[in-house]
């Protein structure tokens, strides 16, 4: 039988799901990038340019529920304890 409603298309391959893989790195990039922001910081002084990404970073972590403990746990993985005295509470 010929398909009826106009499509060009066999329904079977109109069904394959196209939809990309989510990450789920997410959290430990915000972790990441909010570390990064405090080295620069330590490097560059309190700067417009650091205060205005770290304030991004710090929205980032507080959209996905990450507390500061998690953060100098992070700090302590990476043998950056030096930064923990900069972390906002």
């Amino acid at each position: 039988m010929w398909d009826t409603s106009g499509r060009k298309i066999k329904r079977f391959l109109v069904g394959l799901n196209w939809k990309k893989k989510k990450s789920r790195q997410k959290y430990k990039k915000a972790i990441e990038r909010y570390i990064l922001v405090l080295k620069k910081e330590s490097v560059w002084w309190k700067t417009k340019r650091t205060k205005d990404t770290k304030q991004r970073a710090l929205a980032r972590l507080k959209k996905y529920w990450i507390t500061m403990n998690q953060v100098k746990e992070a700090l302590d993985r990476k043998w950056l304890n030096d930064l923990s005295s900069k972390i906002v509470a």
